[in-house]
């Protein structure tokens, strides 16, 4: 039975006489883990919990709030572990050596000869592995040099007209003597951004020497004019592979003759050589680089960084990627991500469980099943005579599935009402009739002939202007085909959604078990972190992710860096005339929403800065607003702070925050003005409530209006609900895991926003929780400790209103 520990850790107190008191253990500390400044308790701590997990192979959910540190208590601890396990295991084997040759010394008459043995074979090993690295590290010096050489070369792509190319992926550009490095850090996040922040992290670290690769998609890593420039992600694989596939096929002759080679160039992509790869790659591992910097540098270089990343990995000390490439067993096995004793890192993982199915989910619309049933058949007509018998019977049976599953949108176009059903894989196989048919052979058969390529050259064909089916600059049989890859795996937890409405139809396959595709992650790498600003509640993450592993976790949360005077979180459960309900029956009584108006009102009038108001759907922010317009309330808030509005499908989103940004600002720039800042209306979950910085005076107080629970009609949200209630056990509260997972839910999302308030030590920020269901324990629960331990509870909007006003005037009397 696994075993779960939970470090206690108390907020520290950052004060002059505790830096006095802490002097001489601070120095210890900072000897064990070099900091690139005097790091605060809960760093220390925090660090001493994750080299200990990693040590003890367990796994690890951390939570440390933003602002605290995190990422660099991250690269402090996690590079000395595998710089202290290198010595260890070089240690070990001298030793072991050592051990064996004073066997051998003084020999017994029996073993002598088998412990001779046993030394030579232990001294060959070591040989052969240090002759390995020698070679590998004498390859990288001469591609650096030869790098470094042709970088002050005029017209370096003429010059390099003779080079051969690799026929193969990415692995083939690398020494294939070559050893993969033990003891290899994966660090994984949401974005490209997120990565590029944790390399500068890593620079401003005492490991800034530290051998790193950075891998992203093409989209952002290719600089080939000819493929950066279609519009679809597809396509840019596409056209990559297909230039890729063209260089690699010039053969030794052509090499030689310089005018044929410049014919050919045409259809091949001009900056992949494997040559010059290697030489990137093992520029890549001698600086540290961000996405940024690493694009320019192959831009001049004339090199490809997509490939040139991938072939750093095997040398790699630490390796950068986003969540799908680490969670996808098929992108791990292109990327060539070996994950035996490797150390795991999630970073971002409040989400993971969600992120985990939809990766491994997909959508096909009605409207390009029929499109890609059309050029499916024009195809076949043009090619039929040239095909072979078994490859015509496969094409043929590609057509009848792709007709079948249109014919399922149509038989739900024939009802009254739009309609929608939920099939298991073998509900939605019988009815298709695809019960019958070998999808593994079509799978099979659609990706080693290269069906979706060839068939999307016929668009053009297919469709004129007259055509009232709009075509998608991507190819939706690779979907169909990963879609036929779902319904043959044996998988009880997967179901295949029909959605057909006035406007649109569309299919979608859903996985509604995360564990699986997370298992081996546990069961091969050495230790596997998540790691967050805000990880509560982790109950579903053990349950859900965690249970089928026996190996021990450990369970690390600790407080933030700013003193407990900085924070006032207060929930409010009575506005001036009626009680707070915001549940979604609770939203249409009368009065309800202009109660908000006064809240915020009376907010606005005692907090300065900006005030950052978020709402549980566009619906309700758009029904409020209209509502506060008529009633005047916007009219008298907007004399205090300029009002913005985040909208539903709004792209001017980043143009919102900046003038919001820059309306703070110039408030601040000007004391005594009767505008005192801003505010923003903005929705829980939305893009407003997770990465954005509002620090300081940007999120002086951080509104939350209502719980955002999810529509309980929703049909996958429903059959969510019934899976869990079928695997997984109550809980000690005798609430049923779906109940569970319903509330989690939206409480991440809360978490989240209330999150953006405090961003560093010096910050400070009030957070005012308006709804009743907020006071209950339940739901108290699942906020974050660091919040929950200070957590104030009121009934009064006066008394509310005062009680932020003087923790304000409190923080103005500070800082004089």
């Amino acid at each position: 039975m696994k075993k779960i520990s939970h470090p206690t850790i108390e907020p520290s107190q950052i004060m002059p006489d505790t830096y006095q008191a802490n002097l001489h253990f601070i120095g210890k500390m900072s000897d064990e883990f070099e900091f690139p400044f005097e790091p605060y308790q809960i760093q220390r701590d925090f660090m001493k919990n994750l080299y200990e997990t990693i040590e003890q192979k367990k796994i690890g959910i951390f939570e440390s709030p933003t602002g605290t540190g995190k990422s660099l208590s991250i690269i402090c601890s996690v590079l000395k572990w595998q710089r202290d396990q290198k010595e260890r295991e070089e240690k070990e084997i001298r030793e072991k050596m050592e051990s064996l040759k004073k066997e051998v010394d003084e020999p017994d008459w029996v073993n002598e000869q088998y412990q001779q043995q046993k030394v030579q074979q232990l001294i060959s090993e070591k040989q052969a592995a240090t002759e390995k690295v020698s070679r590998r590290q004498k390859r990288v010096l001469k591609s650096r040099k030869r790098f470094k050489r042709e970088q002050n070369k005029e017209n370096s792509w003429e010059g390099d007209v003779g080079v051969r190319y690799s026929s193969s992926d990415c692995s083939s550009d690398s020494d294939p003597g070559e050893i993969e490095y033990s003891n290899k850090i994966y660090y994984c996040s949401r974005t490209h951004s997120q990565l590029s922040q944790f390399i500068h992290e890593i620079k401003k670290s005492p490991y800034s020497t530290v051998k790193v690769t950075i891998l992203g998609s093409r989209s952002n890593l290719c600089i080939n004019p000819a493929v950066t420039q279609l519009r679809s992600n597809y396509l840019v694989n596409e056209r990559c592979l297909e230039l890729r596939q063209n260089s690699a096929a010039t053969n030794k002759q052509e090499e030689e003759e310089e005018e044929k080679e410049k014919k050919r160039r045409k259809g091949k992509c001009e900056f992949y050589s494997s040559r010059k790869v290697r030489d990137f790659s093992a520029h890549i591992l001698s600086e540290i680089q961000d996405i940024e910097s690493l694009v320019g540098g192959a831009g001049e270089a004339r090199t490809c960084p997509y490939y040139s990343t991938r072939a750093a990995v095997p040398e790699a000390e630490v390796v950068l990627l986003p969540y799908n490439m680490m969670l996808h067993r098929d992108q791990r096995k292109s990327l060539n991500v070996r994950l035996k004793d490797a150390v795991v890192i999630i970073d971002e993982a409040h989400n993971l469980i969600e992120t985990i199915n939809e990766i491994h989910s997909l959508t096909i619309q009605e409207k390009d099943c029929v499109t890609t049933h059309r050029k499916l058949s024009l195809y076949l007509r043009k090619v039929k005579a040239r095909l072979k018998p078994i490859n015509l019977l496969h094409c043929k049976q590609v057509i009848h599935c792709v007709s079948q599953i249109s014919s399922c949108f149509k038989k739900l176009h024939t009802q009254k009402q739009p309609r929608t059903y939920l099939f298991t894989i073998g509900d939605f196989q019988t009815k298709t009739d695809l019960a019958d048919i070998n999808l593994f052979d079509l799978v099979k058969f659609i990706r080693e002939s290269h069906l979706a390529q060839k068939v999307q050259g016929y668009q053009d064909d297919v469709m004129t202007s007259s055509d009232d089916v709009t075509i998608h600059s991507r190819s939706v049989l690779a979907d169909i085909a990963s879609l036929f890859t779902c319904l043959t795996n044996a998988d009880t937890a997967g179901r295949v959604l029909l959605v057909c409405e006035t406007e649109s139809s569309y299919l979608r396959y859903i996985s509604l078990k995360s564990e699986d595709p997370f298992l081996p992650l546990l069961r091969e790498c050495r230790s596997v972190i998540l790691a967050g600003g805000t990880m509560e509640p982790v109950g579903e993450v053990q349950q859900q992710l965690l249970a089928a592993s026996s190996r021990d976790v450990t369970l690390f949360s600790c407080g933030h860096v700013i003193p407990p005077q900085n924070l006032l979180p207060i929930t409010l459960s009575h506005g001036e005339e009626m009680e707070l309900n915001f549940s979604f029956e609770g939203r249409k009584r009368p009065g309800i929403l202009q109660e908000v108006g006064n809240i915020l009102l009376q907010l606005c009038q005692v907090v300065p800065g900006g005030v950052v108001c978020f709402f549980p759907s566009y619906q309700c922010l758009t029904d409020c607003k209209t509502t506060l317009q008529r009633s005047g309330h916007l009219d008298k808030i907007s004399k205090i702070k300029t009002v913005f509005c985040d909208e539903a499908g709004s792209k001017n989103s980043d143009g919102i925050l900046e003038s919001y940004s820059k309306r703070v600002r110039s408030a601040r720039a000007a004391p005594g003005a009767v505008n005192t800042g801003a505010i923003l209306l903005s929705v829980l979950g939305g893009r407003m409530s997770e990465g954005i910085n509002f620090s300081d005076d940007l999120g002086r107080c951080v509104v939350v209006v209502g719980l955002p629970f999810a529509n309980p009609s929703d049909p996958v949200l429903q059959e969510k609900i019934r899976y869990l209630d079928s695997t997984l056990k109550s809980t000690e509260e005798g609430r049923t895991p779906g109940q569970t997972y319903y509330e989690n839910k939206c409480m991440k999302s809360v978490n989240q926003a209330i999150g953006r308030a405090i961003r560093h030590a010096n910050d400070f920020a009030s957070i005012v929780l308006l709804d009743k269901r907020y006071g209950t324990e339940r739901i108290n629960k699942k906020l974050p400790a660091w919040i929950r331990k200070h957590l104030r509870h009121s009934s009064s909007l006066q008394h509310t209103s005062q009680t932020v006003r003087d923790f304000f005037k409190e923080r103005r009397e500070d800082t004089v």
